[in-house]
């Protein structure tokens, strides 16, 4: 036997095996496939049934279309749109995926926040301030919360005049 008959027969070999082994290797692609192909004629169906609505609400509006007419076909539309909602809801699983969410939410909110704590530490050290050692009261720039001594007359960091706060106090 030659090279070339020897990689024929392997080749040939290699292509039967493939051939055989496509329908266990492409039976979870199928089933992806078909329920893809179900989601798309929901999709499809959904997108028609609200075409739908809206030329009957446009037939409505322009007079072409009796009201108690439009109310009969506009309820069985929207019950139509709805059932295929729930069928994509469905499909898809959504419903489980929202449920855990929620669930989530709901534990996030009973848990204390982490910066509760952090808020409380801070609310307790301004209400015990240090007081001032030269016994005069703090002063700080309204305008960036510099600290301000008695004789500045303009803020060093901002530069706010601070003639006016010296009369008010």
């Amino acid at each position: 036997m030659t090279a070339g008959s020897i990689l024929l027969g392997i080749a040939l070999l290699a292509a039967v095996v493939l051939y055989l082994a496509y329908p266990f290797w492409g039976a979870q692609e199928q089933t992806r496939r078909r329920r893809q192909t179900q989601r798309d004629l929901l999709l499809e169906q959904k997108e028609a049934l609200l075409a739908q609505i809206r030329s009957l609400d446009f037939d409505h509006e322009t007079g072409k279309l009796p009201d108690e007419m439009h109310v009969q076909q506009r309820a069985g539309l929207m019950a139509e749109a709805t059932a295929v909602l729930q069928q994509l809801d469905a499909l898809s699983g959504k419903g489980e995926v929202d449920r855990a969410i929620e669930a989530a939410v709901a534990r996030a909110r009973r848990q204390p926040a982490p910066d509760d704590a952090i808020e409380a530490a801070v609310a307790r050290a301004r209400r015990r301030a240090p007081a001032p050692t030269n016994g005069h009261a703090a002063r700080f720039c309204p305008q960036c919360g510099m600290a301000v001594t008695q004789t500045d007359k303009f803020c060093a960091a901002c530069g706010h005049h601070l003639i006016a706060v010296q009369n008010k106090a």
